[in-house]
């Protein structure tokens, strides 16, 4: 692996590491909240040089359903990852109090928290295209070891599911609830865990997708 090769994945693991940690936003603390976030917003531009071919090739080769299925996911997802930002920056109360004051009313900070959701489903979808390479290698492993991993894997992405009702996800995502709701009795590193459980939920739910899609001429 060449050394861009391994800072660019260097860069990916940490920003989606620091995904749970947005999600946490009362249990961390404002300040800490608009920190990660900030970092996050930083390494998705970094990602996004990084990776700026992507643009060049839009119009290029030909689209079958994987292509245009990736096409459409990072497309929202870069939507998604710009707005959330914007909108955080308009409600800050401790890193960007030096810009201009906006009245921001209880719609736009739904809004935030509408985007937020969905970013974070988006991105984790996102991360499973992107690891299909990683079932061949599987493949190369002694047969427990496959079944091992893929046992663990479907059983996170189980219990990723409960979590995702159980933390009222679907809620948030649809615009229903528009207050998100923290047990400040409840460990930190409880909530960080559901939240680990859906990502690989989804990120698995990517890689599905993914495969099922390449057999599609």
């Amino acid at each position: 692996m060449t050394a861009n090769r391994r800072f660019r994945l260097a860069l990916d693991i940490l920003m989606t590491l620091l995904l749970p940690f947005l999600m946490a936003y009362s249990l961390i603390g404002e300040v800490f909240h608009e920190v990660v976030g900030t970092t996050i917003f930083v390494l998705f531009i970094i990602h996004h040089i990084l990776n700026r071919r992507w643009y060049g090739a839009l119009f290029k080769g030909r689209y079958n359903a994987l292509r245009v299925f990736r096409t459409v996911l990072d497309t929202l997802l870069l939507v998604f990852m710009v707005l959330q930002p914007i909108s955080g920056i308009l409600m800050s109360k401790h890193l960007y109090t030096f810009l201009p004051y906006f009245s921001i009313s209880a719609q736009a900070r739904s809004i935030h928290m509408l985007l937020a959701y969905w970013g974070y489903v988006l991105m984790c979808l996102h991360a499973g295209t992107h690891m299909t390479n990683l079932f061949p290698k599987l493949g190369k492993q002694k047969r427990g070891i496959r079944v091992l991993v893929r046992s663990l894997i479907f059983a996170i992405s189980g219990y990723g599911c409960y979590a995702f009702v159980k933390r009222g996800v679907p809620g948030y995502m649809s615009g229903r609830t528009i207050f998100a709701y923290f047990d400040y009795s409840e460990p930190v590193m409880l909530f960080m865990l559901d939240y680990l459980a859906i990502m690989v939920l989804f990120m698995t739910t990517g890689c599905l997708i993914s495969f099922g899609l390449a057999k599609v001429d």
